[in-house]
């Protein structure tokens, strides 16, 4: 076993501190050495010295500060892991957990003090505290990744993180946290499209979403080339997000929102990446031709006024990449050779972002006092009502991306489904805006239609005689 050695160094200025050195294993004949100097008196680095080597010899290699307190080892972590292994909008998710939740508890302890106990009190802390089990799991993963970091990177011989419980079996001290989608109703519905008729900035995405039951970032990242006229389909490719960028709080004070801003918007993966192609009824589907139509004419009209955007990297399906990090494929104005044709834009060819969905939510909840609405409500009523028509919930699950078939409950658990008869005159008033429509479905109620064959109602084309004729195949 090697032995420490403690010796005296003195800085430029002057000072005299003391240094530990000790042999490694030798690596190709050659002799190998740690030292590490900066101690104020010979005790210190002796200790440290020995308590260094004891470190080697177990494990293999010196321990690199580990007198790091967590929070700083976090830091590093998000720095050197995961701006190398994750999304932007993971990390951003991150850092918001980390700097709400984590850094409070255990951020000035030092890593290497850090044990199970701690960590074991703290998630069942969370737990009773009344998060919900999905966030306290999220907090829980964050601790297991950094903590696996940490012994990868030598900062400590042993993850603490292992085998950690969420007490699910037992009642939290106080009632989980959730904030539940609510479902619109017909005459809710009719209020925000009467708020937010055809023509202004807000009425395609809010259309999209509504009859699609794509997530907003999904919505907003469509381009034209990704609606098929001819077989009633929308395939959803990417999402969009904004990067801030780095910027202190004056910084922020003064430039967020404007142009002066360095933020950006780009495109990346869906969340979960739930690539899929869904189908539209015709009445999306006549609402999308008007609108490209409409932004051909505009484009030609403006000409040079007209506002055109690009992307760094291709935006159609070359970019299906799912089994690595998806880079930031940044959009803006100067030019490249991929053009970004977005479907939401303003008639000069301006895009609308993301962010008119906030002006649109003050605007239901002020104006129209639906004061539980938020931008996710039109997916929400999307996917509650395919269930309630009995559309089969793998079905349901996957045309919304969802991540497994049991992701988050689709309809409102308070609300008393509504008997089938009701359920289907109802929701028929959602895709169908005349008379003789609304006659179709007290006629396809009166020859027995089969749950299973209401897809067939998103259509308007759809007869009585079609429904039956399915019904007999099945």
């Amino acid at each position: 076993m090697s032995e420490v050695i403690v010796r005296e160094r003195y800085l430029k200025n002057g000072k005299k501190v003391y240094e530990y050195c000790f042999e490694l294993a030798h690596e190709g004949g050659k002799r190998r050495r740690r030292t590490k100097s900066g101690f104020a008196t010979k005790r210190e680095a002796r200790a440290a010295g020995r308590q260094a080597l004891y470190e080697y010899e177990n494990v293999g290699e010196v321990v690199v500060d580990n007198n790091i307190s967590y929070s700083d080892f976090l830091d590093f972590w998000i720095e050197n892991d995961c701006k190398n292994t994750c999304k932007e909008q993971t990390i951003k998710g991150y850092e918001k957990k980390i700097k709400l939740y984590i850094k409070p508890e255990l951020g000035a302890y030092r890593i290497k003090s850090i044990n199970k106990d701690n960590l074991q009190a703290f998630i069942t802390d969370l737990y009773n505290d009344g998060f919900s089990v999905n966030t306290v799991t999220s907090i829980k993963g964050l601790l297991t990744k950094s903590f696996n970091f940490a012994v990868d990177r030598n900062y400590i011989p042993a993850s603490p993180a292992v085998n950690l419980v969420i007490p699910k079996n037992k009642q939290p001290d106080r009632p989980t946290r959730f904030k539940q989608h609510i479902f619109l109703e017909k005459d809710q519905v009719d209020k925000i499209f009467e708020r937010f008729p055809k023509g202004t900035s807000s009425f395609i995405p809010l259309k999209i979403a509504y009859h699609t039951g794509m997530r907003p970032g999904e919505v907003f990242g469509l381009i034209w080339d990704d609606i098929d006229f001819v077989n009633k389909t929308i395939t959803v490719n990417r999402q969009v997000q904004w990067y801030a960028g780095k910027r202190t709080e004056e910084e922020k004070k003064r430039t967020n929102g404007t142009s002066e801003s360095n933020g950006y918007w780009y495109f990346c993966e869906p969340k979960y990446k739930s690539y899929r192609t869904i189908d539209i009824d015709d009445t999306l589907l006549d609402i999308l031709k008007e609108e490209y139509e409409k932004q051909q004419r505009a484009c030609e009209y403006y000409d040079e006024y007209y506002s055109h955007y690009y992307s760094d990297f291709k935006v159609t399906d070359e970019i299906l990449r799912r089994n690595t990090v998806f880079p930031q494929n940044r959009i803006g104005e100067t030019c490249t050779e991929h053009e970004v044709n977005f479907v939401c834009r303003r008639e000069d060819g301006s895009y609308v972002s993301s962010r008119t969905m906030q002006h649109v939510s003050r605007i239901v909840h002020m104006q129209l006092v639906i004061t539980d609405y938020d931008t996710y409500s039109l997916r929400h009523t999307h996917g509650t009502m395919l269930v309630e028509q009995g559309a089969d919930i793998i079905y349901v699950q996957r045309r919304l991306g969802h991540k497994s078939a049991g992701a988050k409950p689709v309809r409102n658990p308070e609300r008393e489904k509504p008997k089938w008869e009701d359920t289907i005159t109802n929701r028929m008033l959602h895709w169908s805006y005349t008379p003789e429509q609304k006659e179709e479905v007290k006629k396809a109620l009166a020859a027995g239609v089969p749950k299973a064959t209401i897809l067939t109602y998103f259509y308007p084309e759809v007869t009585v005689e079609k429904m039956s004729s399915y019904r007999k195949k099945q």
